[in-house]
């Protein structure tokens, strides 16, 4: 099995999971990574975090609805593609 990775830039942080279709949030959570949030599906913009590289997909093709500039993106709802690295 093929693994993926997140690295959390500012952190100094990898880590690796087999590639779900689960939020990142999900994944941040089971490895000790707190992001704060709320809703959980991206109408508040609470656990909003920078995408530094790679590329990730929200589940039915659904947009967040809170607010954001270009890079950020929402843990709570998204699914990474591939490695991804974030900036918390």
């Amino acid at each position: 099995m093929t693994y993926s990775t997140i690295k959390i830039y500012n952190k100094n942080y990898i880590i690796y999971y087999k590639p779900q279709k689960i939020p990142l949030l999900l994944i941040l959570k089971h490895n000790n990574v707190y992001i704060e949030h709320q809703c959980q599906q991206g109408f508040c913009g609470v656990c909003k975090v920078k995408l530094l590289k790679g590329n990730i997909y929200y589940e039915n093709n659904i947009s967040p609805l809170a607010y954001h500039a270009l890079g950020d993106i929402f843990p709570c709802c998204c699914i990474a593609k591939n490695n991804i690295e974030i900036k918390i």
